[in-house]
Order: structure tokens, then C-alpha cells, then sequence
């Protein structure tokens, strides 16, 4: 049976969860629909889903349908969890991107088309809700038209001839025909739209509604028509992209990209590790149930996954279209030592599940700390934590730019054997320099015929274990630290001796070169009417941004910007009521500059080697 692995996406409250409800029901007849008000939907299982009527977690399903494995996946809506929306893009061949036709497109909607288009994803356009009677499909494909792609089939009679132009136009051998009158039959034309859609060429659009089904089997036909490219090779190959916990169970979701997976076959894991699948569970319906082959395309899962982590690999190394942005807020927890250690327990398992949360301990301050990308993550984080337990200390913080450290300058540490504080067998120069965002580098001018190879591996491993925090407590970024001279003493010099010493070196040479507090700069793409640019114009003048270009598209205008993180998170918390909902506005970190809060600096608690240092 052909399997094809279908994502659905959309910006809240546009009726996704409502059309995975429609297509499942559609193939499954003795199954009675559910909806987001009765907190009934076969894939938001989560309490706080229910509750809250939007998706968080990536929840998945499967239907037959004219010989078709359909695997249904229904993503977040929310650009705060888009570490589960990029993962499982991913792993899906199409996508379905729902758009209500009730009101104006949302800029949430543009923000997730273009990065589908970005991946080069195969998309497919729903205008849901087209039974309400404030629907205006018309004006919201319009909409789609001019702020999206011109490139739209809308899949109806009506409109059968501009689509067979559209097709034609983007072939070259369809042209070719046209241009000669030559025959054009519909296979050809079927055969195009296929692989159009596939290079993501062509858009198609369908129209209906998700709670009354209308239009729904139009869709499953559309679905189950399209031919995926055959794979070129049958090596195995799969892609772990979702853990979760059942029962505190650890259970591991792939998809095979290729090949064929067998129960209780040995398969490489991660090219260095092996596995052995001894229980294997596929997509069936809501639920995963044993198998004993998978074959490519499909999804499958392996329980008591322990060792397994999001981004693991069977087989061959997969070649992923989607890489993930870093989150560059930071969210702290204050909590007594009684829970502590459930805190942390639960953070831990909420990490496997999404590894951008990325927990941390202040290894000087026991601070606890996640990394985040806004509000709606901060507010799940907290409520799922209570849910899990009864929690009477936990208070978390608000969202936290993440502050780093930079160098000045070059500079030199150098610290002799004779020196009073130096109470080692060992004499060491450690030189640091900026570098082009390459993060902390390591280098050794000295050959090993002079400091043996394992003195010279403990100093590289003290640099990498010390240069955690700069001068201010804050993480050190873009350094490279180089070994430029050292002095053993035999017999007495050992490389304990050297790894020990290197802290003293590499401090004393961050004095010498300086550091200074950076935050990052963001390089935002903001879009509007034109009658908004002079209000715009104003703001970032005000936020002493750096216009970079302004285009004009219609009655649309562009501009591009940098600015600092603090500023641009003032803008986008007030953007909806500066430009009564009008704009659209992407960001992405494209550098660092110097803090203009001197504050920062306020050298907090230091260390035994600092203060020595600083006093000498």
C-alpha cells in the first residue's frame, strides 16, 4: 500500500484540528467526531490542549483511503513551539496549510507559508469555514495571491482552464506541445500537477469546511492521488523526531526515509552505536500498534526508548531540509530544596521531549534555567509543571534576553613556574582572539616534540571546561584560545599539573584582552499597508534601529532592519496595536552588540582564581 505522511498547519484557531477531526471521521465511519469545544479531538490529548482549544504537542494519525496509507500529523498552530512544528516538517511529504475564510489572512499564516516555502515543501492551501455566513473565500484568495504566491489552482470547474494554463506555462514540455498544437491529454496535465506540487511550483486550493465536512472528500481524493518520487536507494535510513513519556515510559517516534526495518534485526544507530529492534510499533488509526516490518515512508515508534535522543538516526545519516533556530530567551526558576530535585526531574524529561529547552545549572549561583522563545512557552512550561506536581515554592521568571560575552581585543596570559601564584610544576602562555563567529576555538602552536601530546590534551580540556563565563558571569562566545608557549619540569610536571594551571592563564589573559557584554541583533523583515510606513519610519527611529531597504509591492511596503533584541521585543509585544493587526513582522539573530544597560555590568560573585588575579 502507498504511504504518504501529510502535515497540517495552520494559525490558531483556523480550523486544523477541526480538519484532521473531518478527514478522520471520513474513513473512519464508526468513529463520532469530536471537537475542540467538547475537548474531544482524537489528537489534542493533552490536558492543557483541551483546555486552551490549541495544539501544542505534535499529535499523529492514520487513514486508508483509495489504497493510500494516509499518516495525518496536526501540528502547533503557535510560533512559540515551533521546535515541534519544524521537527515534524521534517518528516511529512505535503503539507496542508488551513486558512480561515473568515476575517483578513493572518501574518501568522504568511509566517508559516514561508517556511514551508523556504524548505521547498509541497503545500496545499484549505479555506476552511466557508459555510459561515461572514465567509469571504474570494477576498482571502486574493490575499493569498498577492502576499504569498501567484502561483494558486483553485481546484474547482470553474477555474479548470486558468489551471491548465498555469500547469502548462510552468512545463517546458507541455509548452513546447502547446506552442506546436500539439495534443494535450489530461494524464499529461495530471502528470504535471503532481510533480509540480511536488517541486512546490504550484499551490493548489480547495475550498470548504471542516465542520460540516463540505469539500473534506475532495481533499482525500487530492491526497491519495499523489505519486511521491520513488527512492533511489533501499539503505535504511530514519529519523528519530519526537519523544514522549507514557507511564513514564521514554518511547521513540521515527520515520523510516528509506529501506525496510525488520523486528528483531540489529541496525546501526548514529554510524558509531548499533540497536535492536526487539519491539516495534507502527501508526494504525489513533494508536501504534506491533509490527513486525515497517516499510518506507511510514512512521513508527519504539518503546523504552532510555537511551534515545530527538535527532538520532538509524541507518544511513539523513540529509534534513529543516534546521532548527535557537531560542534566545531564558526562563529561571526559584524553588526551595525540598523540590528541587522534583523540578529538575521534570525539566529533564520535558527537555528529552523538546531539547531546545536546554536546562542548565549556574554551576556558581545553583540557578536553574531553560531556554525559551517567548511568552505562550513560558505560560505551558509553567502550567504543565504544575499539573505534574503540587508544586508550593516554584516561582518562575518572566522571559530573559540571554546576555553573552565577547572580547575587546587580543590578549596574553602568561604564568612562569616561579611566580607566587603559581603553586604547579608547569610554566604556561595562553593567547585569546576575537573570531568570526566560529564559537570557542582551541589551538596549539607548540609541537609535541617540545610539551608531550596528553600535557597538551589536559590543558585543551581545562580551556574548554574554564571558559564557560567571561569576566561578568556571562556565557563567552566567538574565542579562540591558543597554546602559545609552556615548560615542563621533569620528572615532577605532570599533565594534572597543566590542566590545573590552565585557568590561571586563560583568566589572566581574558583581563589582558576584556570582554564586553553583547546582546543580540536582530534582522527583522516587516510588512504592512503603505499607509503605515511613515508610523513604522518613526518607531524604529525611536528604538535607533538601522534601516536596511524598503521595498514597495503594490499597496504593500517591506522593510528590512536591525536592531537590538531588547528593542525589537518592545516593538513585537506592541505591533498588533501600533498597526491595528496589520503587520507582519519576522526576526532572526544575525549578530551581537555591546548592552547599552551598564548595570549588566556589576561584576557579581567571582571565583578564588579571579580574585587572585584581579588583586595581582
Amino acid at each position: 500500500m502507498k504511504i504518504i505522511n501529510i502535515g497540517i498547519v495552520a494559525h490558531v484557531d483556523a480550523g486544523k484540528t477541526s480538519l484532521t477531526e473531518s478527514l478522520y471521521s471520513r474513513t473512519h465511519l464508526e468513529y463520532q467526531k469530536g471537537s475542540i469545544k467538547n475537548a474531544n479531538t482524537v489528537t489534542d490529548t493533552l490536558d492543557l490542549e483541551k483546555e486552551r482549544g490549541i495544539t501544542i504537542k505534535t499529535a499523529s494519525v492514520s487513514l486508508n483511503y483509495m489504497d493510500t496509507k494516509i499518516n495525518l500529523v496536526d501540528m502547533p498552530g503557535h510560533i512559540e513551539f515551533f521546535g515541534e512544528v519544524v521537527r515534524a516538517l521534517n518528516v511529512i511529504d505535503v503539507a496542508i496549510l488551513v486558512v480561515s475564510s473568515v476575517g483578513q489572512l493572518p501574518t501568522q499564516t504568511r509566517r508559516i507559508f514561508d517556511t514551508l516555502k523556504e524548505a521547498g515543501i509541497p503545500t496545499i492551501f484549505f479555506i476552511n469555514k466557508v459555510d459561515l455566513p461572514t465567509a469571504e473565500p474570494e477576498k482571502i484568495i486574493q490575499e493569498l495571491y498577492d502576499k504569498c504566491s501567484s502561483q494558486l489552482l483553485i481546484m474547482d470547474e470553474k477555474n479548470k482552464e486558468v489551471n491548465q494554463d498555469i500547469i502548462i506555462e510552468q512545463s517546458e514540455t507541455l509548452l513546447e506541445k502547446f506552442m506546436n498544437d500539439a495534443p494535450i491529454i489530461q494524464e499529461d496535465l495530471d502528470k504535471q500537477l503532481n510533480e509540480q506540487l511536488l517541486e512546490a511550483k504550484i499551490y493548489p486550493v480547495y475550498l470548504g469546511s471542516a465542520v460540516t465536512s463540505q469539500g473534506v472528500e475532495k481533499l482525500l481524493t487530492a491526497l491519495a492521488k499523489i505519486e511521491l518520487k520513488s527512492q533511489m536507494t533501499e539503505e535504511v535510513s530514519a529519523y528519530l523526531y519526537k519523544i514522549s513519556y507514557l507511564n513514564n515510559q521514554k518511547q521513540a517516534f521515527f520515520k523510516l526515509l528509506s529501506g525496510t526495518i525488520k523486528r528483531y534485526d540489529t541496525y546501526s544507530l548514529n554510524k558509531s552505536e548499533s540497536i535492536k529492534v526487539s519491539r516495534l510499533l507502527t501508526l494504525k488509526d489513533n494508536l501504534f500498534e506491533q509490527t513486525d516490518l515497517i516499510e518506507t515512508g511510514e512512521i513508527f515508534m519504539l518503546p523504552n526508548a532510555d537511551k534515545l535522543m530527538i535527532g538520532d538516526y538509524i541507518g544511513r545519516k539523513p540529509s534534513l531540509e529543516l534546521t532548527l533556530p535557537e531560542p534566545t530567551l531564558k526562563l529561571t526558576f526559584d524553588i526551595n530544596q525540598v523540590e528541587r530535585m522534583i523540578l529538575l526531574d521534570l525539566l529533564t524529561e520535558m527537555t528529552t521531549e523538546d531539547p531546545l529547552l536546554n536546562v542548565k545549572i549556574d554551576e556558581k549561583t545553583s540557578e536553574i534555567s531553560v531556554t525559551i522563545f517567548g511568552r505562550v512557552q513560558r505560560e505551558y512550561i509553567e502550567e504543565t509543571l504544575r499539573r505534574k506536581y503540587s508544586f508550593e515554592s516554584l516561582t518562575l521568571s518572566l522571559p530573559k534576553i540571554v546576555y553573552q560575552e565577547e572580547l575587546k581585543q587580543s590578549g596574553v596570559g602568561c604564568i612562569e613556574v616561579d611566580e607566587a601564584l603559581n603553586p604547579y610544576w608547569a610554566t604556561m602562555t595562553l593567547s585569546v582572539t576575537p573570531n568570526d563567529n566560529q564559537g570557542i576555538c582551541f589551538e596549539s602552536l607548540v609541537t609535541t616534540g617540545y610539551l608531550k601530546q596528553s600535557f597538551q590534551r589536559a590543558i585543551e580540556t581545562s580551556v574548554y571546561e574554564s571558559i564557560k563565563t567571561g569576566l561578568y558571569d556571562y556565557e563567552l562566545i566567538n574565542i579562540t584560545v591558543t597554546l602559545t608557549d609552556a615548560e615542563f619540569f621533569s620528572p615532577v610536571s605532570t599533565p594534572s599539573e597543566f590542566r590545573k594551571l590552565t585557568p590561571y592563564a586563560l583568566y589572566k589573559a581574558l583581563l589582558a584582552a576584556e570582554t564586553v557584554i553583547v546582546e543580540p541583533v536582530i534582522e527583522m523583515l516587516f510588512t504592512s499597508n503603505k499607509r503605515y510606513l511613515g508610523k513604522l519610519i518613526g518607531e524604529l527611529g525611536k528604538l535607533e534601529a538601522r534601516i536596511i531597504k524598503v521595498k514597495e509591492l503594490k499597496d504593500e511596503v517591506k522593510v528590512k532592519a536591525r536592531l537590538a533584541q531588547s528593542d525589537f521585543l518592545m516593538f513585537e509585544e506592541n505591533l498588533n496595536e501600533m498597526f491595528k493587526a496589520q503587520a507582519y513582522v519576522t526576526g532572526k539573530v544575525v549578530s551581537h552588540q555591546p548592552v547599552s544597560d551598564h548595570t549588566l555590568y556589576q561584576q557579581g560573585k567571582v571565583d578564588r582564581i579571579k580574585s587572585l588575579l584581579i588583586k595581582e
